[in-house]
């Protein structure tokens, strides 16, 4: 009698779904739009990619920091340009450089970030028993250019030593972050 009674539920429901298609493929429609929506804006845009970059700094994990980094961007951006002098020239300039870029030049300063992060945190291990980076707040955020944005954060940096050689530290300093695309491009603190 149980399994009757499911079937008969199924079977309701389907006979539902099929009288009411409409409705239902308007439901499903909105579901996705609903899906679509929550996962742009929880992206966070440019602060995410900060909020994305320093949570690696945090974690002292090398690739969660690249995997928030477009290595080629940081490239091009690194040898060319400044946020405060940036006019549409320039866009024009960087986005061809962009495209441009060799491929395995990409690879081999991905390469390079990386070791230069393994051994910043294998140091920061072994001289210090805690270490803490944060964003206490977002000062700014000024697009600079299409899909390019500057980001000035208020970044806190604490750290205990292992001993007495080093110092403790608390600071904090707001820091300009070059964001395209939703990945960092630049940072003061590379």
């Amino acid at each position: 009698m149980e399994e009757e009674t499911k079937v008969n539920f199924f079977e309701k429901a389907l006979l539902w779904v099929k009288s009411h298609l409409a409705i239902t493929i308007g439901i499903v429609a909105a579901v996705v739009v609903v899906i679509i929506l929550i996962c742009v804006l929880a992206g966070g845009g440019p602060k995410g990619a900060v909020k994305g970059f320093i949570s690696g700094m945090n974690k002292k994990n090398a690739a969660k920091v690249i995997d928030n980094m477009d290595i080629a961007g940081a490239a091009v951006w690194s040898y060319y340009y400044d946020v405060d002098d940036f006019s549409d020239d320039d866009y024009d300039e960087f986005i061809e450089n962009y495209e441009e870029i060799d491929k395995d030049e990409i690879k081999d300063q991905e390469d390079d970030l990386e070791t230069t992060l393994e051994d910043g945190f294998d140091s920061i291990d072994d001289n210090y028993k805690s270490y803490k980076i944060t964003v206490e707040e977002f000062k700014s955020q000024e697009e600079i250019a299409k899909d390019l944005f500057a980001v000035k954060a208020k970044i806190a940096v604490q750290a205990k030593p292992e001993d007495d050689d080093y110092d403790e530290v608390d600071e904090s300093n707001i820091m300009t972050f070059v964001v395209y695309k939703g990945k960092v491009i630049y940072t003061d603190f590379l």
